[in-house]
């Protein structure tokens, strides 16, 4: 009978040293994939937080973007009617000039 306490003994205490190996190795394992999760989150958070434009910043350019945009749109406007008055005055200046011919 001791040797069979004795191998079940050692069979019981080989098992558990098994099991206990495997859980330990699969914490691990699972320790180890959890932090390279974490490392790829914190480092998707500190790129937002780098790159982020706040909202009060984005307004501001953006209405320097339309004043400008507007500026343009009217300098382009009187540039437009100067040009027009011109082409007026030489057409009125060729077509006085035909009726003298004719």
């Amino acid at each position: 009978m001791s040797s069979e306490i004795q191998w079940l003994i050692g069979v019981s205490v080989g098992l558990i040293v098994g099991f206990g190996t495997t859980l330990i190795a699969a914490f691990r394992s699972l320790s180890k994939s959890r932090e390279e999760g974490d490392s790829a989150l914190h480092a998707r958070i500190n790129t937002v937080r780098d790159e982020y434009v706040r909202r009060v910043d984005l307004d501001g350019q953006i209405n320097q973007l339309r004043e400008g945009l507007k500026e343009l749109r009217d300098e382009t406007r009187e540039g437009t009617r100067e040009t027009n008055k011109r082409l007026d005055a030489v057409l009125a200046a060729l077509g006085t000039g035909r009726q003298r011919q004719s």
